[in-house]
């Protein structure tokens, strides 16, 4: 893609998005790369999602009140789900204020038993009190208190169901989609308060997308940042998507902005190329600094001159390009978790994940964590696996409730166990193959960190040494300056006494690989030092060729 993706600091921003409006053209404009580009479109005229959900409910509360049988609604569940199961369920539908929005049923094999409690709910004795709403397989029962806070997208009771809207919408496009039209709406999603994968998921929920394709995107940005990214979606009408825009900011905030985020689209186009996971050139940032300590004289002369001159050392000599923070995570763990996958340790890869973490958690995620590591408590696992099966569904059934909807691993980890417990290779890849694949680029990012350390230590940051790698041709880039991951069009080769006498190359040709299967490496001391490093966390080179994971490959990069 010839674009940068950007990210800055919301403190740098005094206002959410200052655009102006023109009435020609009712867009705004946005400065991107010296660029003129449109920004965002007028939304599509029709209904919008909150539209459509008033007139829903200003119909209901047109209609006669109806008294609910109790007794038998009773009755006809507990046929269904068995009687502990349908009085808890009762008791949870008639408390005034719950602790809980949803009670989630037991996992039901039968369909034709699912069918008749889908009957059962939806009809018009007993839909004035309870919905339901399929979720990873299980059917959640909701309390009539938080029908508003039900997702569009997995709502399956009633004649007006928009999952059933968006299922009939996404077989239609797939089947009388314009021949002439590019398979993909790319477009920009501008977000406030809210990190890329969680927003990934409102913009698929709202907009009513196909849940197993979603939207795609080039790389993550911070929840704590004003940030725009490009993305994809698969055969979508721009209308369809536009409508986002006249939703209110809702969910993944904090305490400082009420819970309250932002999510925008703009730029939107058709194209026969998806945005894949680092198919970008790079970010820029906008950085405020704050609080600058000088010393003794902290004046506007004196803090200036100061920066000036640390900003000339770095032209001069620039700086170790690490792989920072935001791509080993906010517990520092990320990394630990793809060295387990290599391992093909699937049940390790589940037990960092679901750790407690030591950045400390929320008391209720706390709680959660704590209740997992102690599912086993009292059971001998290796001797009695049928009971630490029965143990560890139950406790995924409870811990389920107890994670937050920023949790999407650990929720999708609890609930495959859940239906199929000890299976922690199932349980793994539950989770979105963009998430595993943050995973094992996080070892990648973890070596090349060290190595690049080493080889600045050992080597210097100025001259080329005999055995660096460097970049003799780079086809990654197109005409417009584009640029795509991995080794496509790139060639490289190990610098000889002979290059290093005819001073063929300079320092900012030398490159460190992101280990895969298919690059190559340096020799000499950064190359033994690489695999020193693998070989001390148990694995070789010969792991990134044979991942237990069908759906990831690591080949490499440069």
């Amino acid at each position: 893609l010839d674009k940068l993706e950007t990210s800055v600091p919301a403190e740098a921003i005094s206002t959410p998005m200052q655009v102006e409006i023109k009435e020609e053209s009712n867009a705004c404009d946005v400065n991107e790369n010296s660029r003129k580009r449109k920004l965002s479109e007028s939304a599509a005229d029709g209904p919008s999602a909150d539209s459509e959900k008033k007139e829903s409910d200003d119909n209901a509360a047109n209609k006669t009140e109806v008294v609910v049988d109790w007794n038998s609604f009773t009755e006809s569940l507990c046929k269904l789900v068995g009687d502990d199961t349908g009085k808890e369920v009762i008791a949870f539908l008639q408390k005034d204020e719950p602790a809980e929005q949803f009670y989630t049923l037991p996992q039901i094999s039968d369909k034709q038993v699912r069918r008749s409690i889908h009957q059962l709910i939806k009809s018009a004795e007993f839909n004035s009190v309870v919905r339901a709403d399929n979720h990873e397989g299980r059917l959640r029962v909701w309390h009539k208190a938080f029908f508003d806070k039900m997702p569009r997208d997995t709502f399956v009771s009633g004649s007006n169901n928009p999952a059933k809207r968006s299922n009939k919408q996404n077989k239609q496009n797939k089947t009388n989609w314009p021949r002439d039209r590019p398979n993909f709406l790319q477009f920009v999603l501008y977000k406030e308060n809210i990190d890329t994968s969680t927003a990934a998921k409102d913009v698929t929920r709202f907009a009513r997308l196909n849940p197993k394709r979603g939207i795609s995107y080039a790389g993550m940005k911070d929840k704590r940042g004003v940030t725009t990214q490009f993305c994809s979606a698969f055969r979508v009408e721009k209308e369809q998507l536009l409508a986002i825009n006249k939703r209110d900011g809702v969910g993944g905030g904090n305490s400082s902005t009420k819970g309250s985020c932002i999510i925008r689209v703009g730029n939107l186009t058709y194209s026969n190329e998806e945005v894949k996971l680092g198919a970008l050139a790079g970010n820029r940032f906008d950085i405020v600094l704050r609080n600058i300590d000088t010393g003794d004289d902290d004046s506007h002369d004196t803090i200036r001159r100061k920066l000036e001159v640390a900003g000339e050392g770095f032209k001069q000599s620039g700086f170790i390009n690490y792989f920072g923070m935001q791509r080993f995570g906010k517990s520092v763990d990320t990394h630990e978790v793809g060295l387990q996958i290599l391992k093909g340790d699937f049940e390790g890869a589940v037990d960092i994940i679901m750790r407690e973490k030591p950045d400390g958690d929320g008391p209720r995620v706390l709680e959660a964590r704590q209740t997992w590591a102690k599912r086993f408590d009292g059971v001998n696992v290796k001797e009695d696996e049928a009971k630490a099966s029965e143990v560890e569904a139950k406790c995924a059934r409870q811990v389920e409730k107890m994670c937050s909807r920023f949790m999407m691993c650990e929720r999708s980890i609890v609930s495959s166990l859940s239906r199929k417990p000890r299976d922690y290779k199932r349980a793994f890849t539950s989770i979105s193959k963009n998430m595993r694949s943050m995973f094992l680029h996080a070892y990648q990012s973890f070596l090349w960190n060290k190595v690049a350390s080493f080889r600045i230590k050992t080597g210097g940051s100025t001259e080329v040494r005999e055995g660096d790698l460097v970049l003799l041709e780079d086809k990654s880039s197109g005409e417009t300056g584009g640029r795509t991951s991995g080794l496509k069009g790139k060639c490289v080769k190990v610098v000889d006494e002979l290059d290093i006498k005819e001073g063929k190359f300079t320092i900012e040709d030398v490159v460190l690989p992101l280990v895969g299967s298919r690059v190559d490496y340096p020799t000499g001391s950064s190359g033994d030092f690489l695999v020193e490093l693998m070989e001390e966390d148990g694995i070789s080179k010969d792991a990134f060729s044979r991942i237990g994971d069908k759906e990831i490959s690591l080949c490499g990069d440069y």
